[in-house]
């Protein structure tokens, strides 16, 4: 007898944990219906915004809209253009001012007199021979 009861407990219990993990599911598919209905509630809104504008005559049709970016595209790439001349012709002055400065560092510092750590070397050694030191 205490067989059969515990056979139909875990037969009730495996009920139970199948109609619990349902419920879960089921609870889950609510909630995704409910974000949507969200979500088309305020599309609706907005559409009917935009349906009531377009029949008060508040906003302009697509053709106009159309007509405007384009105007602005064109402005920006004109724009566009304007910097990117600006740019090379700054570049082109940078470079003659670099030059320029280069130049100016040639000529008053003369690179070629400076020595290498080797021929530093090779001159301390030369003294501290001279000097016998070494």
């Amino acid at each position: 007898m205490a067989d059969r009861t515990s056979a139909v407990l875990r037969r009730l219990i495996e009920t139970v944990k199948t109609l619990d993990t349902s419920i879960r599911v089921i609870n889950q598919q609510l909630k995704v219906i409910k974000k949507n209905q969200k979500i088309l509630a305020r599309n609706i809104v907005v559409l009917n915004r935009k349906i009531n504008e377009l029949s008060e005559g508040k906003t302009t049709t697509p053709s106009e809209d159309i007509e405007k970016l384009k105007a602005e595209i064109e402005s920006l790439r004109k724009a566009v253009e304007d910097l990117s001349e600006r740019i090379e012709k700054g570049g082109e002055q940078l470079r003659k001012e670099d030059i320029e400065q280069l130049k100016y560092i040639v000529d008053t510092i003369n690179p070629l007199e400076f020595v290498t750590y080797d021929q530093v070397g090779e001159l301390v050694e030369r003294k501290l021979r001279e000097l016998k030191v070494i």
